[in-house]
Order: structure tokens, then C-alpha cells, then sequence
């Protein structure tokens, strides 16, 4: 089998056959399922391509001429490996070169997301123009990706460091020039439990620490509560084995998530590959929660959060099954609040044409809802709802929404603003109201017209003063 020597480049590679995985081998993508998918090359065609592999295929996949060709035997790439941003056929001057063309021209290892919830495993060179990479039997062009690096550390000078994150809200988790490892970690629906003294360690690239002069690490984390008490669960973070965090008093706060940040210097990086490590105290009593890592050098602050809110807002169609609190099932509900801002719902409330009101406050990955529903003239009944549909607005099965050219009401006057797309509530049922707010923290409150062709209502953004609003 034709293959690379190992000597000189870094990583290690072992040989394998029919879908095999040797043992210890960490992988680097994903299907929609979860399944695991590790990288691999392959002789094929005169050539030596990387693909993809997991059990389940029996063989790997390897992107060829339009479709996916199935080899027997391959090599798996043992190593963590460091991953770089790239898009448009670029090539990182440090790209790791695993194969080559059958006309001898190097190929190396890219990823990309085909779609929500998955990361797969693909071939990259210049005169692709993208990432060439396998699905569903087909070769895809992909032009926004991530490229395998070599794991030999040298300073790239003027080289920014890429957006860096790991978001725990999705299964598995959202990752961005970024390989995990955790210990004493538990998983829930939308963060990790740390027990005593488990841990995350995130390994990220930094091109030139030079360059990115420091970096601002973001943590989203709680200690949870010990019944009625204050928790306790001291926060640690090391970067490259060194202390950065020494036993830092997670704030109680209501035993809501709170959002930390802490200056990493320049003299801590080093070029290529470092470690960061967020622990929970061996000591500690209670459980911590971890909801988001991000890393953003100082003159790109808040960039990797912000990207983030941005892929969730890519399906901001969301549908609920709901119940009362007398264990009957309720109306599907639907909920959908764009104006352009890519903000998902924090708080909804509304009313029914029926009279029938609501308020619900959704979960933080937005899989649930909990808040209270009111029929005219009745009672208030707990109200639940959980997540059983999400799409784009373009997408077909996505409920029909209405659509608002709309002014905003300042400075003595109305002013053109962007359109609010709007459609909240059950099926066929138009709101006469809606209140909202946002995970920017931004509200809004409208009255809807008879009829449903208009509405008027108020607006604030987060830190602002209330603005009229009205559609036009």
C-alpha cells in the first residue's frame, strides 16, 4: 500500500481495512447523528487522497470525479491535529500535505458543514477553487472550510488567528479551530456537568501570538446550587500547563449561566498548537455547568460569539409540541421574530384572535420552552412546549409568515426601517398581539390591526430608549 513516511511530518497514521478504526484514534468530524467520522488517505487513481471512515461504511470515502469511491485499505490519522480556516481553493502556508494528485501535486485534508449538525471529511488543492468533499455518494465543492495543519510550530507572521470556539448547546458540540478532550464530564441537553476536578481542555492554532497580541477567553458557566444554598464549585484554567485561573469564585447570581472573561497574553501563546484547560476544583461540592468556550484575539473581540448567534439564526423557524399543566396535550405552536437582527427569541408573549393568551420563556439551545397559557375569562395553566421541527424561513416545510414593511417612530418623526417577518402561535391563527425579547436583549411589543394587515407597537434595543414601531 502506497503510503507517506511518518518520520519527519508529525502525525502518526496506521494502516486499516474495511471500515476498521485502530485503536486510539481521535476523530475529526461528524455525521448528522453524531456518529464519528476520522480522516484517512488512500491509494486511488495513482494518487494518495485523504477522505473519511467510520465503521459503518466498511470501507473509506474518498471524494473522486463527482461521486465517492470505496477503498479497502487506507491509513486513519491517529493525532488530535491542528485545523485552519480557509475558503475559495486557499491553502494555508502551513497545510499539513497528506496525498498527492496522480499528476504529483499535493493534496491536503479540509472539513466543512454540509448542513446543521454535521462536519465532514474531505480533499483540498488549489486548482479546486474549495474543498472537495464527499456525501451521500456525490463530490461537493464547498468554498468556506477548515484545512489540516501541519503540527510543527512555527511563528506566521500577519497571520490572524481564525475564530475559536466550542459551543456545548448541540450534540455534539459546535466547534471552530478546535479539537476537545474531556474527563469527569457529563453531558445535558445544552451544556456539560463538571464533576469535582473533571475538566475540557480545548487545543486551538495560533497562527502568530505575535500577531494576535492577546487573546480574550470567554467562558458561559455556572456552579450549580446545593437546594436553597450558594454552589460551590471553584473555576481553574491553565493554557499550555501554566495557571491562568486559580480558584475563581463562579458568581451565584440567581443560579443563572454567567459569562466570564479572562485576558490571555501574548508571552503565554506559542505558535501552532496550545492547550487551554477549564476545570472544575477538586474540591468542589457541587457540580459546575459549561454552556461555551470562545477564543478572539483582542482586536476582534466578541467574534467568535457573534458567529455563533449567527449559525443559530440560520433556522430561526422553530416548532413546539406543547402540554398544560393537566397533562393535555396543547396546539403545535410555531415561532418565528426576524427583523434582520440574527437574534433568536429569549421571551415571547401573545394573544389569540380566541382570546387565549400566552407568555413562555425558551431554553437556552431553544429545545424547550416553559411559561403559562390563559383562555378568555379562564384560569392561568402551566405551559410547555418542546422542540419538534426547525428550518430556514426559505425552507418548504417552514409555516407560511406574514411580512411587514415597517418605520421607526424618533426624533419627531417616522423613519423607514427593515421589514419584521413574523409568525407566532397555532396553526391557521393569526396574534392581535406580540412582546418579545431577544438574546442581544433587545424587546418589542406590537398591537396587530383587524385583519392582520398592519400593526403599531414600540421597539428598544438592548441599552437604548423606547422608539415608536409601526408597519407602513
Amino acid at each position: 500500500m502506497e503510503t507517506f513516511p511518518d518520520e519527519n511530518d508529525g502525525y502518526r497514521w496506521q494502516p486499516a481495512t474495511n471500515g476498521r478504526i485502530p485503536h486510539g484514534a481521535t476523530p475529526h468530524g461528524y455525521e448528522e447523528n453524531g456518529d464519528p467520522l476520522w480522516v484517512c488517505r488512500a491509494p486511488a487513481h495513482g494518487g494518495v487522497h485523504p477522505g473519511k471512515v467510520r465503521p459503518g461504511f466498511g470501507v473509506a470515502a474518498i471524494a473522486w470525479a463527482g461521486g465517492e469511491l470505496a477503498c479497502d485499505e487506507y491509513e486513519v490519522l491517529m493525532d488530535r491535529g491542528i485545523w485552519g480556516v480557509a475558503s475559495g481553493g486557499d491553502v494555508p502556508a502551513d497545510a499539513y500535505e497528506a496525498g498527492r494528485d496522480s499528476n504529483g501535486e499535493p493534496l491536503f485534508v479540509a472539513r466543512a458543514a454540509l448542513g446543521a449538525g454535521n462536519l465532514h471529511i474531505g480533499k483540498l488543492r488549489r486548482e479546486f477553487g474549495a474543498a472537495n468533499i464527499g456525501y451521500g455518494g456525490q463530490e461537493h465543492k464547498i468554498h468556506a472550510y477548515e484545512v489540516l495543519l501541519s503540527p510543527i510550530p512555527r511563528e506566521r507572521s500577519g497571520v490572524p488567528m481564525p475564530p475559536t470556539y466550542a459551543d456545548f448547546g448541540t450534540a455534539p458540540a459546535r466547534t471552530a479551530n478546535a479539537s476537545l478532550d474531556v474527563r469527569g464530564v457529563v453531558a445535558a441537553t445544552d451544556h456539560l456537568k463538571l464533576n469535582a476536578g473533571g475538566f475540557v481542555e480545548l487545543e486551538f492554532d495560533v497562527p502568530s501570538p505575535t500577531t494576535a497580541q492577546e487573546v480574550t477567553l470567554g467562558i458561559v458557566a455556572l456552579a450549580s446550587m446545593r437546594g436553597p444554598d450558594a454552589g460551590f464549585a471553584p473555576l481553574d484554567v491553565t493554557v499550555n500547563g501554566r495557571s491562568l485561573v486559580d480558584r475563581w469564585r463562579i458568581p451565584n447570581n440567581g443560579g443563572l449561566p454567567q459569562h466570564m472573561q479572562f485576558a490571555i497574553p501574548a508571552d503565554r501563546l506559542r505558535p501552532g498548537a496550545n492547550r487551554v484547560r477549564v476545570a472544575s476544583a477538586d474540591d468542589a461540592l457541587t457540580m459546575m455547568w459549561l454552556y461555551r468556550l470562545t477564543l478572539d484575539p483582542m482586536h476582534t473581540h466578541g467574534r467568535s460569539a457573534r458567529i455563533l448567534r449567527e449559525q443559530e439564526a440560520a433556522e430561526p423557524v422553530l416548532r413546539y409540541a406543547t402540554r398544560r399543566d393537566t397533562g393535555q396535550p396543547g396546539p403545535d405552536v410555531t415561532v418565528f421574530v426576524d427583523r434582520g437582527e440574527l437574534s433568536l427569541p429569549e421571551q415571547l408573549a401573545w394573544a389569540q384572535q380566541d382570546g387565549t393568551e400566552y407568555a413562555v420563556t425558551f431554553a437556552a439551545a431553544m429545545h424547550e420552552f416553559y411559561g403559562w397559557c390563559r383562555t378568555r375569562g379562564g384560569e392561568p395553566q402551566e405551559f410547555r412546549g418542546d422542540l419538534v421541527g426547525r428550518w430556514s424561513a426559505d425552507h418548504p416545510a417552514a409555516p407560511v409568515a406574514r411580512r411587514f414593511e415597517t418605520e421607526e417612530g424618533w426624533g419627531g418623526g417616522w423613519h423607514p426601517s427593515g421589514p419584521l417577518v413574523l409568525a407566532v402561535g397555532e396553526d391557521g391563527g393569526e396574534p392581535t398581539r406580540v412582546s418579545w425579547r431577544d438574546k442581544l436583549g433587545n424587546s418589542g411589543t406590537i398591537a396587530v390591526t383587524d385583519g392582520g394587515a398592519g400593526f403599531l407597537g414600540t421597539y428598544q434595543r438592548a441599552g437604548e430608549g423606547p422608539i415608536g414601531y409601526r408597519s407602513r
